[in-house]
C-alpha cells in the first residue's frame, strides 16, 4: 500500500517549495546545519559497499553519490524519491550507467533486489493521515525484503527538549522493538549526535551454538584470532 495521497501531496509541496526557494542546497531537504555528510558517513559505516548495489530510499538530490565518490569504490546505485524536482536535479548531476534515479513512491513501485538499502531523513516528516510508526514499519519491511545483506535508516529521537510542528521524533525503544522482528543482528548508534540515531539490520543473523557469535561478525572481522580460539575452548 502506497503512502497516503494527502500526506504525499503535502511532502511534495513542502520540498518543491523549498527547492524553489533554495535550489540545489541541503536547506531544501531540511538539513540546515551542514551535517549531511556526517549522516552519510554514519549510514554507510557498517557496510562494505565496494562492488555492491545500493538502494537509496528518499534520495533527494542523490548526494550520497558525491559522498561515495570520495571512497574510491565501485558500486551501482538506484535512488527513488517522490519529489520530481529533486529527482530531475539528481539526474542532471549524477546519472550514469551505474547510477539511476526514479521519481515514485517506494511503497508503490516495483523494486529490484539490492545488496543494501539506505534511507536518510525519510522518517522525520510528521504524517497527518497515517500513524508514523506504521509507516516506518512498512518502509523497513519492504526495504528488508528487497535487500540481500542489510539496511540502514536514521531517525530524529524523541529524547529532546524541543520539536517542530512538522517533524516526527521517534522513540528509540519503539524502533528497536520493531526491528527485532526482522533479525537478531542489529546495530543501534546514538554516539554521533545527541538528537538523532541510526539503526542497521543485517539479513544474516546465523551463529554457531558452540560460540554464539554471529557468523557475519566473524566474517567481517576475520575473527579467527587467539581470542576466538580461546572462546571456543571455554
Amino acid at each position: 500500500m502506497e503512502l497516503n495521497i494527502n500526506d504525499k501531496d503535502k511532502i511534495i509541496h513542502r520540498y518543491s517549495e523549498r527547492y524553489n526557494e533554495f535550489g540545489y542546497d541541503p536547506k531544501t531537504l531540511g538539513w540546515n546545519k551542514g551535517k549531511q555528510d556526517l549522516r552519510f558517513d554514519i549510514l554507510t559505516s557498517q557496510f562494505d559497499l565496494n562492488e555492491m548495489s545500493i538502494l537509496d530510499i528518499g534520495c533527494g538530490f542523490g548526494d550520497l553519490n558525491k559522498f561515495l565518490s570520495t571512497k574510491n569504490i565501485d558500486y551501482s546505485y538506484y535512488g527513488i524519491d517522490i519529489v520530481e524536482k529533486l529527482i530531475i536535479e539528481a539526474q542532471e548531476r549524477y546519472s550514469s550507467d551505474k547510477i539511476k534515479f526514479k521519481c515514485g513512491d517506494f511503497l508503490k513501485e516495483e523494486i529490484d533486489f539490492f545488496d543494501y538499502a539506505i534511507g536518510s531523513g525519510i522518517f522525520n516528516f510528521k504524517l497527518d493521515n497515517e500513524d508514523n510508526y506504521t509507516y516506518i514499519e512498512r518502509v523497513i519491511d519492504k526495504a528488508f525484503s528487497n535487500c540481500r545483506i542489510g539496511v540502514a535508516f536514521d531517525f530524529l529521537t524523541d529524547k529532546v527538549d524541543f520539536q517542530y510542528d512538522h517533524t516526527f521524533h521517534s522513540a528509540p525503544e519503539k524502533i528497536i522493538s520493531m526491528i527485532f522482528k526482522y533479525t537478531r543482528n542489529i546495530i543501534f548508534r546514538n554516539d554521533y549526535m545527541p538528537f538523532e540515531f541510526s539503526v542497521f539490520l543485517f539479513k544474516n543473523d546465523s551463529f554457531e551454538k558452540h560460540d554464539t557469535i554471529f557468523n557475519l561478525y566473524k566474517e567481517k572481522n576475520n575473527y579467527r584470532n587467539n581470542l576466538y580460539k580461546s572462546l571456543i575452548q571455554e
